[in-house]
């Protein structure tokens, strides 16, 4: 789909990197990666019904930009 669109090789390859290891905490590097793994925890916190003790764990652990901490705290109330 990627190549119809003419999208470059190496974002294709950056993009396919991204989709397999997404689950792969230890593997982040890259601001796009870490964007990534935080809108996904956002989504996961919700659908999987994390208590607040889970919150300060996955905040403290993997949340590293200001713009996914404060959504992380606008959406689910944490302090900081």
């Amino acid at each position: 789909m990627l190549e119809k669109l003419e999208v470059k090789p190496e974002i294709i390859e950056r993009v396919c990197y991204l989709i397999g290891n997404h689950h792969s905490y230890s593997k982040i590097e890259g601001l796009d990666f870490q964007i990534l793994v935080e809108a996904d925890f956002l989504v996961n916190i919700f659908e999987d019904e994390m208590n607040k003790s889970m919150l300060a764990g996955i905040r403290e652990k993997y949340f590293n930009t200001a713009t996914g901490k404060a959504l992380l705290q606008s959406i689910y109330e944490t302090n900081d």
